[in-house]
């Protein structure tokens, strides 16, 4: 939801004017499982408007000490005034810093300060002045879940304009599934100790310290509120109430319930410019609905099961249902989506260098994805039929899809090589082909034969003919067309081409294309069958590996040899 005034996002407006109106409120900000230095989860980096960004790097946390101090020195003064006052000073030191390490941005914003009437400056500050006014429409009590959104927005942009984020899609449900999240989420509301059974230490740094995370669940409203609970940034496990020894077990689960809540309370709110599901809830007071249920998933009494009242689950088991009823799951549809990716955003119309990135993040999730499987605690059946699990190839190619294929080119390559096979040893696209990059098997044994035979013999087309039958036959492949060899020999006599290069950039693009698109279809044909999650994630991953190294095979092998120093001339005075 923006705002029209100064086309930036309300929420990201709301922590700014929180900060400039009461101090107190980047308490709201604090990371409180860091013992040491203050640290606060947001950061600059999350605020999609720059200048909002730079704005909150000058106030924390030496800023909102200026102002105070500014507020000391001169009482009675315009509260508003002093903070823009102290705000745009702190700018201009901040913008100094960056423009002497080389910003030119930085560099033309100091340059503007030496103006007597700067317009950019003065905007900043009237701006900053309105922020601070106690009439802006925000309360400073929610500057915590306006920095949330903030952060969401940043991390999990949305398509649709006014949707901040989006953090899973439904997949196969029922209420059973949803009664056993609840039990885990229920069992660390009543004991938040009990996350230390969920934690782990990822090898990235970057990675969350949690192996349970809100997209393996099944339900967009238990994801969100497990994003609310432990994974997310301020999330309620960090607050001091779930630590306080002065507050009952009870109190605790009502403080830890209310601030997930109205999270959800608030992250509907920004949602329902774009989105009637999340209007209708509002609508409806549905969130309080689900903190009734939250409520009762943490108390003794929880009962999942209608059906089976005299059954009441552990909540000392609560990391074992987690890895059994909700991670294991939710792995093949993970894998699904991640071969889904390579499919959508790695094939059609993208560069060979963005089906790679494409395809090593991919590989790179699927490792995340093994290592939090790894960490969690497995059952001892976990595994047990893997070793008589095969994968099943990929598909045959369905009508429709494209088959990244082009026997003409592939013709007129060879023919280009068989007169001339010493392009395969300059710079440029020859160099980089391999018989996979042609299809029909004439045209591979071909292939193979110009680069075993020497130069002079892979232009005579009976020892060329000769030597792609035998390769073929030590291969143990079909006899080859001889009426395609014999034709390519006879063009290749008869006929001008153009220079391999032309052809063989296509057919290297082809191959990587295909080789992606073999790679996703059986990862997602592998998602939809019964296998161990583990074999599963170890056979995609194979899977994609060998598709990676199609697509940087053109790029490690294109690319011109370095001149060496001795073959070039020194300029002599």
């Amino acid at each position: 939801m923006n705002n029209p005034q100064y086309g930036a996002p309300q929420h990201e407006l709301n922590v700014l004017s929180s900060l400039l109106r009461d101090v107190r409120s980047a308490f709201q900000l604090v990371d409180w499982n860091r013992n040491d230095e203050p640290q606060y989860w947001l950061r600059p980096g999350h605020f999609q408007t720059t200048w909002l960004g730079d704005a909150y790097e000058a106030l924390l946390p030496d800023g909102l000490a200026d102002i105070e101090r500014r507020l000391k020195a001169s009482s009675g003064a315009d509260r508003a005034q002093i903070a823009a006052d102290a705000l745009t000073a702190r700018m201009i030191s901040l913008y100094q810093r960056r423009a002497a390490t080389g910003d030119t941005n930085a560099q033309w914003a100091v340059n503007q300060a030496y103006y007597p009437h700067s317009e950019f400056w003065a905007g900043l500050h009237g701006t900053f002045r309105h922020l601070a006014q106690p009439t802006w429409p925000a309360n400073p009590e929610h500057a915590r879940h306006d920095a949330y959104v903030t952060t969401r927005t940043a991390q999990h942009p949305s398509a649709a304009e006014g949707i901040p984020f989006e953090l899973t899609r439904p997949r196969g449900y029922d209420s059973d599934a949803r009664a056993r999240e609840l039990t885990v989420i229920g069992a660390i509301l009543s004991d938040p100790t009990r996350a230390q059974q969920i934690r782990y230490s990822p090898q990235s740094p970057d990675a969350s310290p949690y192996w349970l995370q809100p997209q393996d669940f099944g339900d967009p409203v238990t994801a969100e509120i497990w994003d609310a609970l432990i994974t997310g940034p301020d999330p309620a496990l960090a607050l001091p109430e779930a630590t306080d020894p002065n507050l009952t077990p009870q109190q605790r689960t009502v403080a830890l319930i209310q601030h997930i809540t109205t999270r959800l309370t608030y992250n509907d709110h920004h949602r329902s410019t774009g989105d009637p599901a999340a209007q209708a809830r509002l609508d409806a007071n549905a969130n309080q609905t689900i903190g009734a249920w939250l409520a009762y998933a943490s108390s003794p009494d929880f009962r999942p099961d209608p059906g089976a009242p005299d059954f009441r689950p552990n909540p000392d088991h609560a990391a074992q249902y987690a890895v059994t009823f909700i991670l294991e799951p939710s792995i093949s549809a993970a894998v699904e989506d991640l071969a889904g990716r390579v499919r959508d955003y790695g094939l059609s119309d993208a560069s060979l260098g963005r089906i790679a990135l494409e395809l090593s993040t991919t590989e790179h999730g699927l490792g995340q994805l093994a290592e939090r499987l790894d960490n969690a605690p497995r059952t001892a059946l976990a595994g047990y039929s893997t070793p008589v699990q095969t994968a099943k190839p990929a598909p045959e190619q369905s009508e429709g899809q494209p088959s990244y294929t082009s026997l003409p080119t592939e013709r007129r390559v060879l023919i280009s090589l068989m007169q001339d096979p010493s392009q395969l040893h300059h710079n440029g696209p020859a160099r980089s082909l391999a018989e996979q990059d042609f299809t029909q098997p004439e045209h591979r044994y071909l292939f193979k034969a110009i680069q075993s035979l020497p130069p002079d013999a892979a232009q005579d087309r009976w020892l060329l003919n000769n030597q792609a039958q035998q390769l073929a036959r030590h291969d143990g492949a079909p006899p080859l067309d001889f009426q395609e060899l014999d034709n390519i020999g006879l063009a290749a006599r008869t006929v001008k081409v153009a220079p391999a290069n032309q052809g063989a950039g296509s057919l290297v693009t082809m191959t990587v294309r295909r080789t992606a698109r073999d790679a996703s279809t059986a990862v997602q044909a592998a998602a939809q069958e019964t296998l161990d999650p583990r074999a599963l994630i170890d056979h995609s991953r194979e899977q994609l590996q060998q598709a990676t190294r199609e697509a940087l095979r053109y790029h490690e092998q294109s690319v011109p040899e370095p001149t060496r120093y001795n073959t070039q001339q020194a300029n002599v005075a």
